[in-house]
């Protein structure tokens, strides 16, 4: 299991700590805070997600010297109840050992303090998860407590300006096995390290038309583990001239367009692993679920309300989302404008909403049947928003190289820091623009402080489970009118 903070928390933790591995102190004393962590229980890839990170106040230090430290039953109490105050899990105790520097462990005091201790937290929060996080230097060493004993984690993801990785082993950072000799060419700027995390990642693709599906192509070709795809739609012989790999035969058979691009990718000999979920809509709550055993996020559509639902996911898992975008603007024949465009969403960033890329009035207008739609949009209550974006294959080609050299940044940083809330290129007057924009202390998505980092505590805005409920999508023969339910 690992453990996932922002950078903006870890931060506080290595200030926190810091004292503990100033320079020249002869006997730096031991330094210490609490996170509180929800958790993530995916059936395949759970992890402890740090949504708080808890000081020390005065006095809630009992000892505090170069051999030790004692918390203050007052500070872990404080603990206990911001943990049921927020919904949370539970907590990690962290302290350091100033002496130890490549390699550090917990000693043999806290491997007789720690059952106790934690034998305590369970009796008051019997469903909780809690354990201890010891730091030296340069190593770190973590362990849940289950039953009574240790259960020793394995990484520290770190989600900021970069993706980081940091072993929970307590050994210094070991060298990473080289890549595959197929992208020795790519080393450039994907070296042997980021290389090798490229390969262990599990990234979640949504949307594979347009951009979509070069984005799939990308992915391979620079090696990525697996690609779990989340795509309902079929091919059709509009389909033909921009999605990588469909063939005629496949818009005839009505093919599963995720289905052709996991075959074709197989068909390469690329070591990527092409997932395809089954429905692939994350409107729906199953589907949803599945996002956040992703390590990364691409959003590849063109409608608002799976993008809410991405930014949700990016928030509450502390998991970094990547939407891309295009638009051509045009007067009746004459192009106005081309623009490209890649978002970076993620803990302490603006969401799609406050970039004023999504509206909640264009989510309510998806969430209506055909005949509702045109009738709220024709009686004035609603813009008439469209809902079918137009897409060109040169144009999303350069979304999704942007997009793909972004995700190598974030593994091997090249790119200016800090990272631009979006990028923008205008292809018609040959610029390419910096985007930035304010959170809004409103908004219910980035602007809720208690969202990042939660896991399920808050409910994602997907389709509500309703007794004989039956989409447009799924059952052609429904009533036009047929509402979808969006809870806002």
């Amino acid at each position: 299991m690992n453990i996932r903070i922002s950078e903006k928390h870890w931060r506080e933790v290595e200030h926190l700590t810091s004292l503990s591995f100033v320079g020249g102190l002869e006997f730096a004393p031991e330094t210490g805070c609490i996170l509180l962590v929800a958790e993530n229980d995916h059936a395949f890839r759970p992890c402890l997600l740090v949504a708080e990170v808890l000081e020390p106040e005065t006095g809630e230090l009992l000892e505090q010297g170069s051999g030790g430290i004692t918390f203050a039953s007052r500070f872990l109490r404080r603990g206990l109840l911001r943990v049921r105050e927020r919904g949370l899990k539970g907590f990690l105790t962290v302290h350091t050992h100033p002496s130890a520097d490549k390699r550090v462990s917990f000693s043999l005091f806290d491997d007789s303090n720690d059952p106790e201790l934690m034998a305590n937290f369970y009796e008051l929060e019997p469903a909780g998860l809690f354990g201890s996080v010891v730091l030296g230097r340069d190593a770190i060493c973590a362990r849940l407590w289950r039953n009574g004993a240790p259960v020793y984690l394995e990484q520290l993801v770190c989600v900021g300006e970069q993706v980081s990785f940091r072993e929970l082993s307590g050994k210094a950072p070991k060298e990473l096995p080289k890549p595959q000799a197929i992208f020795d060419r790519s080393a450039a700027i994907t070296g042997a390290g980021a290389s090798y995390r490229m390969s262990q990642l599990r990234i979640a693709l949504v949307g594979t038309s347009g951009t979509g599906s070069l984005m799939l192509e990308l992915l391979a070709r620079a090696g990525a583990g697996e690609v779990v795809v989340f795509e309902f739609d079929s091919a059709d012989e509009t389909n033909l001239n921009r999605v990588l790999h469909l063939r005629q035969c496949d818009a005839d058979t009505k093919a599963r367009k995720a289905d052709c691009l996991r075959d074709a990718i197989l068909e390469s000999g690329l070591p990527t692993n092409v997932t395809v979920v089954a429905g692939g809509d994350i409107r729906d709550v199953a589907v949803a679920d599945e996002l956040r055993g992703c390590d990364l996020l691409v959003g590849c559509v063109d409608r608002d309300w799976p993008r809410l639902i991405l930014c949700e996911v990016a928030q509450q898992y502390l998991i970094p989302y990547l939407d891309l975008g295009t638009e051509i603007g045009a007067v009746a024949d004459a192009i106005q404008s081309l623009d490209a465009r890649v978002s970076y969403i993620g803990p302490d960033r603006p969401c799609l909403k406050c970039a004023k890329i999504i509206s909640e009035e264009q989510i309510r207008l998806e969430g209506y049947g055909e005949a509702e739609r045109a009738r709220v949009v024709g009686m004035g209550y609603s813009k008439d928003l469209p809902l079918r974006a137009p897409s060109v294959m040169d144009l999303n080609m350069r979304t999704a190289s942007i997009a793909m050299l972004w995700i190598r940044h974030l593994l091997q940083p090249f790119l200016k820091t800090p990272l631009p809330h979006a990028l923008k290129e205008s292809v018609t007057n040959f610029a390419t623009k910096e985007m930035y924009y304010t959170r809004n202390p409103e908004c219910r998505v980035c602007g809720e402080p208690l969202r990042a980092g939660s896991g399920g505590r808050f409910q994602l805005t997907t389709r509500q489970k309703k007794e004989n409920f039956v989409s447009d999508r799924d059952q052609p023969g429904a009533a036009e009118g047929q509402a979808m339910e969006i809870t806002l």
